[in-house]
């Protein structure tokens, strides 16, 4: 379906600058209004294409994504960051490695054969699997589990933002890498577990699941990524996301021509990305 594709994306959207091999995206919101170039716009349409990634990209444009990738890595803790190191925009803060980025980056780099079992093993255990939530941000929903995955891989305790989506990211490189034995797993399966049920048919309560994910059509995204590397304690929710009217909606809208894949906290700075967007419509997702 997405044979050739890369040609149709590349002429009508922003796409892969050749020296970079980063996916251009806006960042607005809170009185910015910048371009941007990153390794989680990138890394997202690349899961998009999934298997197609290299025929539908070229394999020069591939391989110069996924080195983009490599780029994000920090040498000294193993994990992945938003941007290249050394190429964070100057406008931009200067955040730790998270699990969400060293989730999706080290998935895909092992998929192509860029980083071996071992070492995505190595990296699950010694990033996300060692920052866990010892405790939830309070007064919220009960919901967040202790134990799940914290976002930021910051030394310490202090409580963390539970996401949903971002745990499902882990969980799919933990399940890849036959790691689903391993502390905060279980406990991850069971905070979204909850959260799907807690937010019902509640269009209001499904946009708090994920704070970092302005748009709440990420999570289904996720899930089904998940569940697709063999989480299969998510297949129940899965199931019931696809039978919802509410969240089909939800998922079609991140799939539109330029949706909002991530922000901060609750939205208020929004990165916007319409090769995103054209990479789950070439790959049929919707």
């Amino acid at each position: 379906m997405v044979a050739g594709g890369f040609a149709a994306l590349s002429s009508r959207q922003p796409g892969l600058e050749d020296q970079d091999g980063l996916f251009a995206c806006r960042v607005t919101g809170s009185g910015m209004d910048h371009d941007d170039r990153n390794g989680f716009a990138t890394a997202q349409v690349l899961r998009a294409l999934g298997a197609h990634a290299g025929r539908t990209l070229g394999s020069r444009s591939h391989d110069a994504s996924l080195r983009a990738l490599e780029r994000c890595r920090n040498p000294q803790t193993g994990g992945f960051r938003f941007w290249p190191l050394g190429e964070r925009p100057a406008w931009a803060p200067d955040l730790p490695d998270d699990a969400d980025d060293t989730s999706l980056f080290a998935l895909l780099l092992w998929k192509a054969d860029r980083l071996s079992l071992d070492d995505l093993r190595l990296t699950a255990c010694r990033t996300v699997v060692s920052h866990r939530l010892a405790a939830t941000v309070q007064p919220g929903p009960a919901w967040p589990r202790v134990g799940a995955f914290r976002t930021w891989m910051r030394p310490g305790l202090d409580p963390d933002m539970a996401d949903c989506t971002v745990n499902a990211n882990v969980l799919a490189m933990l399940a890849a890498a036959g790691l689903r034995a391993v502390p905060g797993y279980q406990e991850a399966v069971a905070m979204i577990v909850d959260a799907v049920l807690w937010s019902a048919e509640d269009a209001r309560r499904a946009e708090t699941l994920s704070p970092f994910y302005p748009e709440a059509g990420e999570l289904p995204l996720a899930v089904e990524a998940a569940v697709a590397e063999g989480v299969r304690e998510l297949r129940p929710v899965l199931a019931a996301m696809s039978a919802s009217p509410m969240w089909r909606r939800f998922k079609e809208r991140s799939c539109q021509p330029e949706p909002v894949i991530c922000g901060n906290p609750y939205g208020l700075v929004r990165w916007t990305c319409p090769s995103v967007g054209a990479a789950r419509r070439l790959a049929g997702i919707v």
